[in-house]
Parts: C-alpha cells; structure tokens; sequence
C-alpha cells in the first residue's frame, strides 16, 4: 500500500513538474505570425531586359532600366531626327493638314522608345526577354541587395521588427505583361509560401495595380471552385486598383484632353513638375502649330501608340475602369488576330464586375479584408474629366474605396445629399463621418473596415509612416477588427504627410557625434530629436503639429551642421542661379502671358 502511494505521489510530483514547465514554457513562447505577401503596384517590381541570356545593356555600355528599358540619349535624339523631325517640319513649313503624317511619326517614335521592348504578341506576352526578379524565398533568405530594394519600394521595416523577416514575402512581376498569367503565378506563390513557411494560411497586401491582380486572384479561385478562405487570412489593400484608373479608361476611350488652358498652360508642369522650366518652354513651342494640329497630332499619335504597343498588354488592360472597358474594347480589340487578347480582357472584366461580390464571398467564408485609401488629390491633368472626380493624383476614390461617394476635390457633400445606398452594418450607433465633409465613407463596400488618409498623394503612400504602421498592426495584430479598435491610434479618417525624410535624418542625427558641441547644441538638439519623434509617433496626426516639429528639428540641425561658418560665395554660381531663377519666371509669365492674350491659338493664327 505504502509503495503504491510513494508510487502516486512521485507520479504526480512529476506530472506538476512537467505543468510547471509547460505552463511557463507557454508564457515564454514567442507569438506566431501569419507570413505576409506583399504585391506591388505598378513598376515597382525589378524588372530586366534580356539578351541571348544576359542582361542587355546600352551603347554606353550600362544596362537598360524598367520601366522601358530606353536606349541611351544619343539613339533617341538620332531616332527622332530620323522618323518625327522631318513630318513635323514639313507641317511647320507649309502649314497644310500634314497632321496625319506628323502623328505618325510621333506616335512610331514614342512607341519605339517607350514600349518596343516590353511589347506584347497578340497572346498577350513578352516579345522580348523581359524578366521580373523573383523572390523564392522569405525576406530573411534575400540577399542584402534585394532586401534593400525591397524595403525601397514598400518601406515595411516595422512589420520585419514586429513579425520577423522569415514573414516577409514579396511577390514581383512585370508591369506591363499578361494578367491572367500574372494572377495564376500569385496563386501558385501563395502555395509555395504555405509550404515553405508552414502555415495553413497567408496574409496579402495587394498595393495599387497590384489590387487589380488581387481582382483577377480572387477570380481564379471563383473558377476554381475553390474558397480564398482555404489559403488566406486576412487582406490588405493598399489604394488598389480594383476598379482602374480613369486616366487609362478616358486616354484609351477618348485620347487625351482637348481643353486649352489644360493643354497650353497646365498638363505639362502637372506631370513634369510646377518647377521645371521645360514644362513651360514646351507650352510655348507647341503654338508653332495651330491648336487643332496640336490636338489632332496628340490624339493620333496616342492612337498608334495603343493600337500598336500597349493594347496587347492584358495587365493594362486590368487599369481600365469597367465603365470605360466596353467601348475601348469596340475601338481597340476587335480586329482579327486579337482573338486571345480579347478573351483575356473579357475575363478580367467580369473580375471587376464580380470584385464586390468575390469580396463579399471571402469575407462570408471568414477572410478579414481592409481597405486604405489616399484622397482629395486631383487626377493628373491628361483627360477630361480629371477634374470631375476624388482621386488620389493616380487613382479615383471610386476604384480604391470599393465605392464611396464624393463630388470631387475640396467639394463637401451638399446639405441636400441622399445617399445611394448605406453599407453600414449598424447605421445607428455608427459614426464613418468624414470630418472633411467631402466623403462617404457608407457607400463604400466595407465602411467598417476602410480606412481614409485626407490630401495623401497615391505616389507618396509609402512615404507616409503612419499608413505603414497601419499595415503592420493589421497584420499582426488579430484584435484589430475595424476602423472602431483603435480610434486614437488609427481612426477612420486621418491626414496625409510625407515623413520618410524626416525618419531617416532624425535616426542620422540621433547617431551623431556629439563631443564637439556645447551643452546648450546638445540639449537643443536633443529637445529638437524629440520634438520630432513625439510627432513621427503619433499615427492620429495633427499636420500643424508635425510641420511645426519638422521645422523646428531641420532649424537645429541645420545650425549645428552649418555652424557659424559663412559659407564661400560663388559670385558666378550666384550669377548663373540668378540669371536661372528670372529666365524660368520669364518663360513662366510668357506662357501664361499668351494664354491670357491668345487662348489655345498658334503663333500663326495670331
């Protein structure tokens, strides 16, 4: 008896034993984290030409870069002289309707820089050897070359510190190729980061035109049969694509605009910047011509571009929105030998038009799915109607927001506005009121899972720190379910900056050497350092306060890098800034000048 008790009793000395264990091996356990796989917007992936199985380079001996992979300057300018100079000259010379000739040669032209070597075939794939960088592996197996480009392009290094770099995964492609090819390899690299990551699911992060490949995925598992829920957790967008870009629809459609002050006076410094001289000195040269030459050389010289490059590109066409799609395709897609083209094109438009409803189906079979979205930025002026919608710079609010309703940029909502419809799920304790008066946030698809960043330009996403931080929390933290867990942190609603800048020279500064500086520069500096990060910390952003911190930070900084020191004057630099800055406002004046006076007019027809 006494035996079988001694027997017991060390059975269950052991049994706590091996709990006590358990119990604090539980505790110190590090927490687990679903793998993530980043899809990139457009020419974010590295992409290369190819050449008898080399990377092709150039006359001066450096290799062709993507996005298209242009030759050195010397054989555009010999190109030019040779196919676009003498049309157009001929037109200046005589002054007769030689426009069709003249866009001939400019469309060739453009066409023979910009997209002969990322050409498609009328199957929809690469004429040419065009390859994206592929990642096999998680960010934690990279080289420490592709980790840097990586985080380059998607500046994810609070998710690395959080969930760890073997969560990582990136998956890369090129821009301008096959969508339905596209979409099927993300299908199989979402098995192949199951398997080599060990988890039964994954979470994506579909970015910009990577939400119109995430469209046509989510198609793929419809044809399938096969639920998103089997392989994914939770879904990212980042200002997708889901529904195009209206500057591809309406350029396709309709050509570029035919307003004259856009023409003559603002669409170039729009896309080449407010502070480049060339902008404006073009809007000057363009009156040699007659403005309906302009305008028909424009537009026809756009049509031979489509017509004999872009338009065999299926991943361009996943940009065109689906209420542009139909006539584009009467204009472009029904001659003979488009047959597979069009079929691709068809297949990716029912994936738009089924975009809410798969989204709703995965959501149904338990998939968490967010939405970030950039607005109240205007469209690149190149159409029309850039100025009739919300957007942010590159994309509508529409496309990005599964479709929220605003009347356009800096445009509150009307005292009288009704509503189309109310996607919320509790409209009556639920609060998505834009504190800008210009969105709602209800019309949209998921009001309770959409987030808004007010005057945040698509192209600067990744430079604002805060969308950043909101990626990473919702991918790793499963108690974040809605816009309504974190209010303080992440509300509904917040504001655009660009802090990328700032990171980088606070984290410089804080390393700096500080045995030479006085007392009063050490605690000035150190005032101003954190000054700054208190700002960088705050992800419910107050823009006064963060510029003011910014400011204060750069003006310390500036003082103790510079010192006392006057720096050296360079009368002939000076001499040549000054002469700069006044023929730039010259030729800025003069082109509003002739706008002013003369409308779209050219020289002649004044």
């Amino acid at each position: 008896m006494k035996t079988s008790r001694k027997i017991i009793s060390l059975l269950l000395a052991v049994i706590l034993t091996v709990s006590c264990f358990s119990v604090s091996g539980f505790a110190a356990a590090e927490e687990e984290y679903i793998p993530s796989i980043v899809i990139p917007g457009i020419f974010q992936s590295e992409t290369k030409y190819y050449e008898n199985g080399k990377v092709a380079v150039k006359m001066d001996g450096t290799p062709y870069e993507a996005p298209f992979f242009i030759d050195s300057t010397i054989e555009i300018v010999g190109a030019a002289l040779k196919d676009a100079i003498s049309p157009i000259a001929k037109l200046l010379v005589s002054q007769e309707d030689k426009d069709e000739q003249a866009a001939l040669a400019v469309g060739n032209l453009l066409g023979e820089v910009l997209m002969e070597k990322s050409r498609c075939d009328e199957n929809g794939n690469f004429v040419h050897d065009i390859r994206a960088t592929k990642y096999n592996a998680s960010f934690a197996e990279l080289s420490a070359y592709n980790q840097e480009y990586i985080l380059d392009q998607i500046p994810l290094q609070n998710y690395i510190d959080k969930a760890g770099e073997e969560n990582l995964y990136f998956f890369s492609y090129a821009s301008l190729g096959n969508m339905k090819a596209t979409a099927q390899e993300l299908y199989d690299f979402i098995q192949f980061v199951k398997k080599d990551s060990g988890s039964d699911k994954v979470n994506i992060v579909p970015i910009s035109q990577g939400g119109s490949v995430a469209n046509a995925l989510l198609q793929i598992y419809a044809d399938n049969g096969r639920s998103v829920a089997e392989d994914i957790n939770r879904i990212i967008f980042v200002v997708p694509a889901l529904d195009g870009s209206i500057l591809i629809g309406e350029i396709y459609e309709k050509g570029l605009l035919d307003d004259s002050y856009e023409l003559y006076n603002t669409m170039l410094p729009s896309l080449m910047g407010e502070d480049d001289l060339v902008s404006y000195l073009v809007n000057i040269i363009l009156r040699i011509m007659p403005n309906a030459d302009v305008n028909n050389i424009l537009d026809k010289a756009v049509e031979i571009l489509i017509k004999d490059y872009t338009r065999y590109s299926t991943l361009l066409w996943g940009l065109c929105p689906s209420g542009n799609y139909p006539a584009c395709r009467d204009k472009y897609l029904m001659d003979e030998g488009l047959e597979i083209i069009r079929e691709q094109t068809d297949w990716f438009y029912n994936a738009q038009l089924n975009s809410d409803q798969n989204i709703l189906n995965a959501i149904d079979a338990g998939v968490e799915v967010f939405d970030i979205v950039d607005y109240n930025i205007p469209l690149y002026q190149l159409v029309d109607s850039y100025d009739d919608v919300n957007a942010d710079g590159i994309i509508q609010l529409d496309s990005t927001s599964m479709g929220a309703y605003s009347e356009g940029v800096d445009k509150k909502l009307p005292a009288d506005y009704v509503p189309a419809c109310n996607n919320c799920s509790d409209p009556q304790n639920h609060d998505h009121a834009d504190p800008n008066g210009i969105v709602d946030a209800c019309t949209g698809l998921l009001p309770e899972t959409t987030f808004y960043f007010y005057n945040q330009d698509h192209e600067k996403t990744g430079s604002n720190d805060v969308i950043m931080k909101l990626v990473t929390e919702l991918l790793t933290d499963s108690s974040f379910t809605s816009v309504f867990s974190y209010p303080d942190r992440f509300p509904q609603f917040n504001v655009g900056r660009n802090s990328k800048g700032l990171m980088k020279d606070v984290a410089e500064m804080k390393a700096y050497d500080k045995t030479n500086l006085t007392p009063e520069q050490v605690e000035a500096l150190d005032a101003a350092i954190a000054q700054a990060e208190d700002a960088l910390d705050n992800t419910n952003v107050d823009l006064n306060e963060f510029e003011a911190a910014k400011a204060h930070f750069y003006e310390v900084r500036d003082e103790i890098l510079n010192g006392d020191e006057e720096p050296e004057v360079d009368t002939d630099n000076d001499a040549y800034m000054d002469f700069g800055n006044l023929l730039f406002t010259l030729i800025e004046v003069l082109s509003d000048i002739l706008y002013v006076f003369f409308g779209g007019k050219g020289f002649v027809e004044m």
